[in-house]
């Protein structure tokens, strides 16, 4: 977050102060100031005496430094009345098209006016990547021996992998995309994709048009998307789960939702590339032990799937209360346990079918069905298709 005038880190350089300055009395002198919005500042003031600074119009951000030739050059939010210390050298950057101050010095003032060795530059808060529209987005399931020929369009493509194992290759590269992988096509990339004959696959694709705004801030930002395998990540897996999620329920404002969540998709695989590890605060700490325990629970269920897994069992499993179990789920998927169990069997469910080994009773009863009636309901709840009109749909 910025700092802010008001922040006791300006205390170095100055203060604010509350009532506005009357000329007349106070025997300062007053100078108009009308600043443009740029991004580069060349030049400081110092004054040998306090200044005071009101704001009457528009945002900025005011630059402070003991010796602007060291680069020691902090920034803040301004207040609406600022006082500044003699002997600091400051400057004024508009956020708004306009930023109009008033700035008050003593009538016996001494002024220098510094040019910085190197020109100071403010990054405005900006987007730097935009996803235009989404052309396209689909579930898709593949039998064993899927071969897809391959194409190439003047887009962006992302596939990621729910279950299953699938090959692509991209301009005659090829990689294996494993359960949760994720692979971004460019714009104009030849890409094949295909299985081998033991394997299926069930795949997320999202095509959509995205271009960069700030080539010169964020140049190598295409080549750090491309040609290569995305590994499982828990933030881009929880995103497009919700993306999902999300793309059915017909809401107001669905779209915009579904292309916020598809841009931080994307930043958050550009900011792997560039986040370095540091020391971790405790908090920090604690959330990753919380998923921890989560990644051990989802493991634990999924190697338990095909039993009568109850709430009460994985409590005792994990020595967790009821409510503590609730809550880390809800903090990890946003979801009950309950919900989330049977949703990882209905998983299973439509990877059984795809294997085809299983009649959709046996199916029910691997699972711990009470009855094929009740599976069939709950997957015809989450799939809005039928058990058996899913297995005619892939075979």
């Amino acid at each position: 977050m910025q700092n802010e005038t008001a922040s006791t880190a300006f205390l170095e350089y100055g203060s604010v102060y509350k009532l506005p300055i009357d000329e007349k009395s106070s025997g300062l002198i007053r100078q108009t100031k009308r600043i443009t919005a740029q991004r580069y500042l060349s030049q400081f003031l110092l004054f040998d005496c306090d200044t005071y600074v009101e704001v009457q119009s528009g945002i900025g951000i005011l630059l402070v430094s003991h010796d602007p030739e060291k680069s020691e050059i902090l920034e803040f939010g301004m207040n609406r009345r600022i006082h500044i210390k003699p002997n600091v050298y400051y400057g004024f950057v508009a956020t708004t098209p306009e930023l109009v101050i008033d700035l008050y010095a003593e009538s016996s003032y001494s002024m220098d006016v510094a040019t910085l060795p190197v020109p100071y530059e403010f990054r405005p808060v900006l987007p730097r990547i935009q996803i235009k529209d989404i052309l396209g987005y689909y579930y898709r399931i593949r039998t064993p021996g899927y071969h897809f020929n391959g194409e190439q369009h003047p887009f962006f493509e992302l596939t990621y992998i729910d279950t299953g194992v699938m090959y692509t290759e991209v301009d005659g590269v090829r990689y294996r995309l494993g359960e949760k992988d994720m692979i971004l096509y460019g714009p104009n990339q030849f890409h094949t994709q295909y299985t081998d004959e033991n394997q299926s696959v069930s795949y997320i694709t999202i095509m959509f048009n995205m271009e960069n705004l700030a080539a010169d801030m964020d140049s190598g930002w295409y080549d750090t998307l491309i040609n290569k395998v995305f590994p499982y990540n828990k933030k881009t897996y929880t995103l497009l789960k919700t993306f999902v999620r999300e793309s059915t329920t017909g809401v107001p404002y669905m779209d915009s939702l579904m292309l916020c969540l598809l841009s931080e998709t994307i930043i958050r695989l550009l900011q792997g590339e560039y986040v370095v590890p540091t020391a971790q605060p405790a908090s920090v700490v604690r959330q990753n032990y919380q998923d921890e325990l989560f990644d051990r629970i989802h493991a634990y269920i999924e190697n338990n799937i095909c039993e009568p897994l109850t709430i009460a069992e994985i409590c005792q499993q994990f020595s967790l209360s009821r409510s503590s179990l609730q809550l880390l789920f809800k903090n990890a998927v946003n979801q009950s346990p309950k919900k989330y169990i049977s949703d990882m069997k209905l998983e299973k469910s439509c990877q059984m079918l795809r294997e085809n080994k299983y009649t959709i009773s046996e199916i029910s009863l691997k699972l711990g069905y009470s009855s094929i009636h009740y599976f069939s309901n709950a997957f015809n709840q989450k799939y809005r298709i039928s058990p058996s009109e899913y297995a005619k749909r892939i075979y």
